[in-house]
């Protein structure tokens, strides 16, 4: 684990370096930031310091390990783009798939985003006439999905509308027609990051 830093190196720290925070986009619950002592996972974690301890050539099995015993809710969103860049990308360096998990790299995610969404969307109206694609699933198990499955009952309709996106998205933007577990998937994802964040990697990690 690293080691706790002093006010110096605080301050040495360029905040866009740091890993991006999870976010309940799906329900908008508030999400534990704190990192457990002694779990493992760096407790300031940085694009330097990366998740876990080390630098190594070893890490991706490091950071498999530490999946294994659980990730942090406030980093889940951050693990999840980093090992998603380093399976499609195994020649990468740890510094260089840590990147992605960073404050930088939201920026350029959201822009990516904010394309795909114009071209889906070009009009305001359209998103609201837009309808939840079911990919096979089936209405009896869809409305399963929205009003059972994800706990406290339905998904509030601004988790709605983020859903909407990126299922538009995956149908018209990836070509996916068929996909059962897609809704289930995504809600699950949509509960600890935003919509760009969850997208644009899951489609094209090596392209922003």
């Amino acid at each position: 684990m690293e080691p706790v830093m002093g006010d110096i190196d605080q301050l040495e720290i360029d905040p866009l370096d740091m890993f991006c925070s999870s976010v309940d986009t799906l329900r908008g619950t508030q999400i534990d930031q704190r990192i457990p002592p002694g779990s493992g996972w760096s407790d300031r974690p940085t694009k330097s310091s990366g998740v876990g301890r080390t630098q190594n050539e070893n890490f991706r099995e490091e950071v498999k390990l530490l999946c294994r015993h659980g990730v942090p809710p406030s980093l889940r969103c951050a693990t999840w783009i980093i090992n998603v860049v380093a399976a499609v990308n195994p020649s990468m360096s740890k510094p260089e798939c840590d990147e992605y998990g960073t404050f930088q790299k939201v920026r350029v995610l959201d822009h990516g985003w904010d394309l795909v969404v114009r071209s889906l969307f070009p009009d305001k109206t359209d998103l609201e006439r837009a309808e939840i694609l079911d990919f096979g699933l089936g209405e009896e198990q869809l409305m399963n999905v929205l009003v059972r499955d994800q706990g406290e009952g339905s998904i509030p309709d601004s988790g709605l509308k983020s859903l909407i996106m990126v299922l538009h998205a995956a149908r018209d933007s990836l070509g996916i027609e068929f996909c059962p577990l897609l809704l289930d998937i995504t809600c699950l994802l949509l509960s600890y990051m935003t919509v760009s964040l969850f997208f644009l990697p899951f489609c094209a990690p090596v392209s922003v």
